[in-house]
């Protein structure tokens, strides 16, 4: 088989960029020495890739996307910090991801097979799963957690710190400043936990079972007031902690982070409710 490069004599790129073959750089593209494009990679013009920056196979990235600029942090230093998207993601228009700061980590991840839509931001030391999907000028501030199958909708600001849980749905024009549980809906301004993602557990081929005992320990954990949330937590019944999903769903809550829990809003407003994420 044979690679053909195809180079448009109007890119600016470093000769100590690694290229490998078969990768198409459009009209007006200025790639970074520390950068490297795999095999597939096809950047559409007008894109600017600078930092340690690695675009895994078959990423496409649209015009006038910034990739690998240094992150917007006070302490940053010029450190050799990165930036990885995972293989057959799409970046579209206007979007910017930054590198990774030492204090977080030193890298800002992207998994595969995402699409990071017109205008969305994702801020340094993030990390997203694969096939996450977040739409128009969705922001991410530094270090949050997006999970495998994640969708956030249009407009939506997710505050720094904060992890998505697999699966969520995140509602346009959303501002989330709380963690949200594997296969959760959040919605509002502050955002509050709304139901759970029906869809997405429908296309993960799981069970009738297990999703109806999903659904049971989304009731027992978020509808059974009287009881404190710590409490709830512990007296999940043991028939529903069988399934994948339920263990999952009680070990995010109960890992400790920087964000407190995304609560239902009548949950939240409970007098019994305790939402320490310490039980």
């Amino acid at each position: 088989m044979v690679f053909l490069l195809k180079l448009h004599p109007t890119s600016v790129i470093h000769p100590a960029a690694l290229i490998s073959g078969d990768v198409e750089v459009g009209p007006y593209c200025l790639i970074g020495p520390d950068v490297t494009l795999k095999d597939g990679v096809r950047l559409l013009g007008h894109v600017s890739i600078n930092g340690n920056t690695v675009l895994e196979e078959n990423v496409v990235v649209h015009p006038f996307a910034v990739l690998g600029q240094s992150p917007q942090h006070w302490e940053y230093k010029n450190q050799p910090t990165g930036l990885v998207v995972g293989s057959g993601t799409q970046i579209r228009e206007h979007v910017t991801l930054h590198i990774g700061t030492p204090q977080g980590g030193g890298l800002t991840k992207v998994g595969k097979n995402c699409m990071i839509m017109v205008g969305s931001h994702v801020g340094h030391d993030c990390r997203l799963g694969d096939r996450v999907m977040m739409a128009n000028n969705t922001v991410l501030g530094g270090h949050v957690v997006l999970e495998d199958d994640v969708f956030v909708g249009g407009m939506v600001a997710i505050h720094q710190f904060t992890w998505i849980g697999r699966g969520a749905m995140i509602t346009g024009c959303s501002a989330v400043a709380d963690d949200v549980i594997p296969y959760g809906i959040a919605m509002g301004n502050r955002a509050v936990l709304e139901g759970i993602n029906m869809y997405r557990l429908k296309k993960n081929n799981l069970s009738r079972e297990e999703i109806k005992a999903f659904y049971s320990a989304y009731v027992h954990l978020f509808k059974n007031y009287g009881k404190t949330f710590s409490e709830r937590v512990l007296t999940l019944p043991e028939k529903l902690l069988q399934y994948p999903t339920v263990l999952e769903l009680k070990n995010f809550i109960l890992s400790l982070r920087k964000r407190p829990l995304c609560m239902t809003k009548s949950a939240a407003s409970d007098t019994t409710t305790d939402v320490s994420r310490a039980v």
